[in-house]
């Protein structure tokens, strides 16, 4: 039988409260840049103003619209790369072997 024991893993990555917050204040960033290239790429109206509040060009172009939305679609996808940076370094610390307490040796 595989034993891999998770919980001795756990806690050798202890407390990972700063990464947690890190992921999630980036996921949000990701979720507002996705929402905003879908908001742009099928606006409600058919015209989207470019610009703070009601101050910019009106832009009804869908091409350029378009274009605009993959731009905020790439920025809402490289938001995501600390995400997977960090999973990547708990899942290597995951997989890291374990030491059995009759192994060690004092120094």
């Amino acid at each position: 039988m595989l034993n891999l024991r998770l919980a001795q893993r756990w806690e050798r990555l202890g407390k990972r409260d700063t990464e947690v917050g890190v992921m999630l204040l980036f996921a949000l960033l990701a979720a507002l840049f996705a929402w905003g290239a879908h908001a742009m790429a099928y606006p409600e109206h058919g015209c989207v103003r470019m610009g703070k509040g009601n101050s910019g060009t009106l832009e009804c172009d869908p091409r350029r619209l378009l274009d605009n939305a993959r731009v905020l679609l790439l920025l809402g996808a490289l938001s995501t790369l600390p995400l997977f940076y960090i999973l990547g370094t708990w899942t290597k610390d995951m997989a890291r072997p374990l030491m059995l307490e009759n192994e060690r040796h004092d120094g």
